[in-house]
């Protein structure tokens, strides 16, 4: 309940965007009991060991959440869902960091319409901030990892740029209801607020780690001079994602696919529509953004799951000042021990440099093998051991160093309640 407090006042601290105010509200009458809500509580500490360079977070060169080797906060959620009638759910998801500009605050807001319909296809409609649901990785509460304390390269960077603010509207068809093996759904949506995608990946490239940005968040990088200089480009070294510059609507379209309970097939194509010579008075330009993605699951046996995902796109900011192609995939395994869960991922990730700005480049290169180890010690506590080794090559890491290569240890003991 203190956390929970904890979370309400800090909140109320934070500057009343439409957003907040919502979540303070419903938060106020959650903590007031003059709610009643299905809502989980989750608190995760970390100890990490790592060798690596001063974390992005502080303006660093390196892709790692946090800098020093003790403990750390890594996750306090809550997750509500409350039933308003036989239709509609309220969903809210509130965090707490010990790292970052925004500390507490909001990840998940949103609205949920299912009617009980007769028919066999069913009509779904979500409205206000969320996220498109395309990752596999992230199936736990919160848009967390069941199976590892980081998130892969891509869902990574999914938790730091990308949100929906809008709305989105789906049909679907369970097999059971209809006696078939196959269930599908298809969706669109329609968002705004996601301007500055694309800047994390053009100007500090691929990150793997658990942080999800707030509403009203902001995301440093290193200070490369060709950016943050008065008599070149003049941006700030901190980009907003969820900011809106050109008042332009984007929209994303997506389908899934189930063989009963076995394997699960998701696509989804997002474009932000973003006006890319546009930019704000805070120097923050609009980057046009637009990707496939494609996850795969199938659940070999009773014990081994395997998961993959892979993304590609491309980003635009100013007249050909930015113009970068991305591509970043990943193969996990998950198998299920007699009292614990070991998890294994190796991603790959790229961001191609096209354009003709010497000064800025952007091209950078690399892999990563993740191994996590997941033991119950009871009812409400888990046990996990990660260890990560994340490497390749940036073409403006020589702004701060000799060269361009990077090889990023880390290893994290972590404690996760669950209540």
């Amino acid at each position: 309940m203190k956390t929970t407090w904890g979370l309400m006042m800090g909140l109320a601290n934070t500057s009343r965007t439409p957003l907040t105010s919502a979540a303070v509200f419903l938060l106020t009458l959650l903590v007031s009991g003059q709610l009643y809500a299905d809502t989980t509580l989750l608190l995760r500490g970390e100890l990490v060991s790592q060798d690596a360079d001063t974390s992005f977070q502080q303006q660093g060169i390196s892709h790692q959440r946090f800098d020093d080797n003790e403990l750390q906060l890594s996750q306090a959620i809550l997750s509500t869902r409350l039933q308003l009638n036989s239709d509609w759910k309220l969903h809210g998801v509130f965090n707490v960091y010990s790292d970052g500009e925004k500390t507490v605050g909001v990840s998940q807001l949103f609205a949920q319409y299912r009617p009980l319909v007769r028919h066999t296809i069913k009509p779904e409609v979500k409205v206000g901030a969320f996220y498109p649901a395309l990752s596999v990785e992230n199936t736990d509460m919160a848009w967390l990892s069941p199976h590892f304390l980081s998130n892969s390269a891509i869902n990574s960077w999914i938790g730091e740029e990308l949100r929906i603010g809008g709305v989105e509207a789906s049909l679907r068809q369970n097999g059971r209801q209809v006696r078939r093996s196959w269930s599908w759904k298809a969706l669109a949506g329609l968002f705004k607020g996601n301007d500055t995608t694309g800047t994390l990946l053009s100007w500090r490239g691929f990150a793997l780690h658990d942080r999800q940005s707030l509403f009203d968040d902001r995301v440093n990088f290193y200070p490369l001079p060709w950016i943050v200089n008065d008599d070149e480009l003049n941006a700030p070294a901190w980009t907003e994602p969820f900011r809106e510059i050109d008042n332009r609507i984007g929209f994303y379209l997506g389908g899934h696919l189930a063989y009963q309970r076995q394997s699960e097939l998701r696509y989804y194509y997002y474009d932000n529509r973003a006006n890319p010579i546009k930019v704000d008075p805070d120097r923050l330009y609009a980057w046009r953004t637009k990707f496939h993605s494609l996850s795969v699951r199938h659940r070999l046996s009773s014990k081994l799951t395997l998961f993959s995902q892979a993304l590609a796109g491309s980003t635009l900011m100013g007249e050909d000042i930015v113009s970068n192609h991305f591509y970043s995939a990943y193969v996990a395994a998950s198998y299920q021990l007699d009292n614990a869960v070991l998890s294994t991922r190796l991603d790959w990730y790229h961001v191609i440099d096209d354009d003709s700005t010497w000064r800025d480049p952007n091209r950078s290169i690399g892999q990563a093998m993740t191994l996590n180890y997941s033991r119950p010690l009871s009812e409400l506590l888990t046990l996990s051991a990660e260890w990560q080794l994340n490497k390749g090559q940036q073409a403006n890491r020589v702004e701060a160093q000799y060269s361009e290569s990077f090889s990023e240890h880390s290893a994290k003991l972590a404690i996760t309640l669950r209540y």
